[in-house]
C-alpha cells in the first residue's frame, strides 16, 4: 500500500527548539479511511442483522451511534491503512521532542487502540454523547492547548474551524479551493501529497473488466437467431443498467470486506482496500448507480426492472451471508449468470430455452468452482488453513477439482444432448457442425481447472479468459462453428 511523497510549502514546524504540540486528525488524515464507515462495515460483514438497527441508532444521535459500533466490532490498527506521509510527521514531532496527540470524531473506543499503536502522547475523540468534529473539535483543543498553542494536521473543510484557532495548519489530500482557503487562514500552511483517490483508482473500483460478464443479456436475442437491431439497442441499454448495478454492488461488497482483502495478496490492490479511494464517496457513487441502473431497467419494462431487483437481492444476500456458506456460494454465482440471461430475455418479452438455461449453469458453476479453486491454491502456497471471509479449508481442494471437472463435463453432455434434439433440426441449417463446440469447451474449461490447480488462473476466470490468447482462439473457434451451422 502506498502513497505519494508529500508535497511541502512554507515553513517546516518542526524545527529545534519547537515544543508545540502537533495535533493529528484520524479519518482522511492518518487513517486512509474512516473508522465509522469500516467499523459498520465489518460490523454488518459479522452480524447483517444489525443493518436494520442502524437506522434506529443513528436517530439517537451521531456520538450515540459511533459508540455503539465501536462497542460491537474491534478495528486493530494493523488492520487499517496508515499514511506514510503522516506518519513521517508524527516521527518528526516527536524526533523534535514534540507532544503528539491526535484528535478524532471517531468513538475513543476506537481511536484508543490506534493512539497506541502510533504512540502518541494522547488522544481527544467523541465520547457517546459529544461528537467531536468542526467547533467541537476547535473548542476542545483550544481547552486542552491553548488558542494557537498547537498544530493541526487535517483533511477536510470541517477542519477550517480548527485551522483556524491553531498555530500552523497542515492539509492532507486538500482540493485546491479548500488549499485556497486555509491559506487565507495560515499563509504559512503546508500540504500532503493526496495518497491516491484519483480519477483513475475510482475507476478501477468500479471494476469496468466485470461489465463484459453482462454481454450475457445478448445471449437470449442470439439464440432466438433475432436479425432486427431494434432488439438489440434494447439489449445495450439493459446491459448498461446491469452494469451499473453490478458496479454498485461491487463497491459494497469491497467495503465489506476490506478486512479480508487487505490479507490476500492480490486483493489487498484493489482501490478500496489499498486506501486510495475515501470510503463514503465510494458509498454515495455505489448508491446512486443502483438507483441509476434500477430506474433505468424499469424504464425498458416492469419485467426487467423485477430481473434487475432479483440480481439486487441475491448479490446483497451474497454478500451479507451466503458467500460464507460452502458451495452455496458458488451455486449462487452461477445463479446470477442465470439471472443476466434472464435479465437480456425479460425486456423483449423472450422465453429462453431450458436448454440455453442448463447449459449456462453448468458452465457458469465450473467458473465458479475455479474461483474457489484459485483461492485455495493461493491458501495452500502461503502455508494459512482457511480462506478470509469464506468457510473453506485448504483440504478442500482436491474436492473443488473434483467437481470443477464435472460441471465441465455436465456442460458439455448439455450441449451434445441439444444439438441432436429436434429443436436444432428445426433453428440450424447444419447443425452437423455444432458437434465441433463440444471438444472446444471440454478443452477450454478442463484447461481452467488444470491450470487453477497450479495456481495459474486470476482471482477471477473472467479476467483470464480476456488475458488468456488460447481462451481466445477457442473463442473463435466456437463462434465459427456455431456461424457456420446457421
Amino acid at each position: 500500500m502506498s502513497f505519494e511523497n508529500p508535497k511541502q510549502r512554507g515553513t517546516d514546524p518542526t524545527g529545534n527548539g519547537d515544543d508545540t504540540p502537533l495535533v493529528v486528525d484520524v479519518d482522511g488524515s492518518l487513517v486512509a479511511g474512516d473508522l465509522l464507515i469500516e467499523g459498520i462495515a465489518r460490523m454488518l460483514a459479522a452480524s447483517p442483522l444489525n443493518l436494520f438497527l442502524l437506522p434506529f441508532r443513528l436517530s439517537k444521535g451521531r456520538a450515540a451511534c459511533k459508540r455503539w459500533v465501536a462497542n460491537t466490532t474491534d478495528l486493530p490498527p494493523s488492520t487499517l491503512v496508515l499514511n506514510p506521509a503522516v506518519l513521517n510527521e508524527i516521527a518528526a514531532a516527536k524526533s523534535a521532542g514534540r507532544e503528539v496527540w491526535l484528535a478524532s470524531a471517531s468513538d475513543e473506543t476506537a481511536v484508543s487502540p490506534l493512539a497506541g499503536h502510533v504512540g502518541v502522547t494522547g488522544f481527544l475523540a467523541s465520547d457517546g454523547q459529544v461528537n467531536l468534529v468542526g467547533e467541537a473539535k476547535a473548542a476542545a483543543l483550544v481547552e486542552q492547548f491553548g488558542e494557537s498553542g498547537f498544530d493541526y494536521i487535517g483533511n477536510e473543510r470541517r477542519d477550517l474551524a480548527v485551522w483556524k484557532r491553531a498555530r500552523r495548519a497542515i492539509g492532507v489530500g486538500l482540493s485546491a479551493r479548500l488549499e485556497r482557503d486555509v491559506l487565507a487562514l495560515c499563509p504559512d500552511a503546508r500540504f500532503l501529497a493526496r495518497p491516491g483517490g484519483g480519477a483513475l483508482d475510482c475507476l478501477l473500483a468500479l471494476r469496468p473488466h466485470q461489465w463484459v460478464k453482462n454481454i450475457l443479456v445478448f445471449v437470449p436475442l442470439v439464440a432466438a437467431h433475432e436479425t432486427e437491431i431494434g432488439p438489440y439497442l434494447v439489449a445495450v441499454a439493459m446491459f448498461v443498467a446491469l452494469s451499473a448495478c453490478a458496479s454498485g454492488t461491487y463497491l459494497f461488497n469491497d467495503l465489506l470486506d476490506l478486512a479480508h482483502d487487505r490479507r490476500s495478496d492480490t486483493k489487498r490492490h484493489r482501490p478500496m482496500a489499498a486506501g486510495r479511494t475515501s470510503l463514503l464517496p465510494m458509498v454515495g457513487i455505489g448508491t446512486a448507480l443502483v438507483a441509476g441502473g434500477t430506474l433505468l431497467a424499469f424504464g425498458l419494462s416492469v419485467t426487467a426492472g423485477l430481473c434487475i431487483l432479483l440480481y439486487l437481492a441475491v448479490t446483497l444476500a451474497y454478500s451479507l451471508w451466503l458467500k460464507r456458506l460452502v458451495l452455496v456460494d458458488i451455486v449462487v454465482l452461477a445463479l446470477l449468470y442465470g439471472i443476466r440471461i434472464l435479465a437480456g430475455a425479460a425486456p423483449l418479452a423472450i422465453t429462453p430455452s431450458p436448454w440455453l438455461f442448463a447449459f449456462a449453469m453448468f458452465v457458469f458453476l465450473a467458473l465458479a468452482i475455479v474461483k474457489r479453486q484459485q483461492e485455495l491454491k493461493g491458501i495452500l502456497d502461503s502455508d494459512r488453513s482457511e480462506t478470509g471471509g469464506r468457510a473453506y479449508r485448504a483440504e478442500d481442494l482436491p474436492v473443488m477439482v473434483a467437481l470443477g471437472a464435472a460441471s465441465s463435463i455436465a456442460a458439455v453432455v448439455v450441449l451434445a444432448l441439444y444439438v441432436q434434439s429436434p429443436e436444432v433440426n428445426a433453428r440450424y441449417g447444419r447443425p452437423e457442425f455444432l458437434w465441433l463446440i463440444c471438444p472446444l469447451l471440454i478443452y477450454c474449461l478442463g484447461r481452467m481447472v488444470v491450470l487453477a490447480n497450479r495456481g495459474q488462473v486470476d482471482d477471477d476466470p473472467v479476467v483470464f479468459t480476456l488475458r488468456d490468447r488460447t481462451s481466445w482462439v477457442v473463442g473463435i473457434g466456437v463462434l465459427a462453428a456455431f456461424a457456420t451451422a446457421l
